[in-house]
């Protein structure tokens, strides 16, 4: 972080982005993560905003209900990537321990504070996760979350040790539609790094 900083020179400093992600879980470790972000954002540390760092998790709710209650807070981006817990736990185990409802339930306890929002990053697989139901599930279980706030699309990224698949541009495209229809704030997240296995969307099973 610092050699980066270094590197774009201090007028620049303050427009660096951080996101807590492909690290491993961030909330399993959340007192450590919660020091680092106090002095990314301290004056005498590196003094940049909360609203430039976010956690990214996938569904730890008692976690992130503790974190909603800390200060400085970071924004939380939450990996949802199914919209029932049956294919959830099939995607993403640790829904077995934490079902959508009790996620949901986490986030309503996390009180937005003004222009603060939520990024919800979904992963779309072929035939796993991407069909029109699943849309109209996503905004029904995000309700007003879905106004305002980011749904992040993401394709799948496929690679040899997965059985998923990434969707094709239609269905991408209809998913999109449809959220947009439910007024839903949606974008989709351009890839890169796939030449070298790096980029986001690469679930294992």
């Amino acid at each position: 972080m610092l050699a980066l900083i270094r590197a774009l020179g201090p007028a620049q400093a303050h427009s660096v982005t951080l996101v807590f992600m492909g690290m491993g879980e961030p909330l399993h470790n959340l007192d450590n993560v919660h020091r680092a972000i106090r002095i990314l954002n301290h004056p005498a540390g590196l003094n940049i905003s909360t609203r430039r760092i976010t956690v990214s998790t996938s569904g730890l709710a008692p976690a992130i209900e503790r974190l909603a209650g800390m200060w400085p807070r970071p924004w939380l981006a939450l990996s949802l990537n199914a919209t029932t817990d049956e294919a959830r736990s099939r995607i993403m185990p640790v829904n077995r321990a934490w079902n959508l409802a009790r996620l949901r339930q986490a986030l309503d306890r996390w009180t937005l504070a003004p222009g603060e929002k939520l990024l919800v990053e979904y992963v779309l697989m072929d035939g796993e996760n991407d069909t029109p139901e699943d849309a109209d599930r996503l905004a029904d279980w995000l309700g007003d979350l879905g106004h305002g706030h980011n749904i992040n699309l993401i394709r799948m990224n496929e690679h040899a040790a997965a059985p998923f698949r990434e969707p094709s541009e239609l269905r991408l495209k209809g998913f999109l539609e449809r959220l947009k229809a439910r007024g839903c704030f949606v974008t989709v997240r351009k890839s890169r790094g796939r030449d070298v296995q790096g980029a986001c969307g690469q679930l294992l099973k």
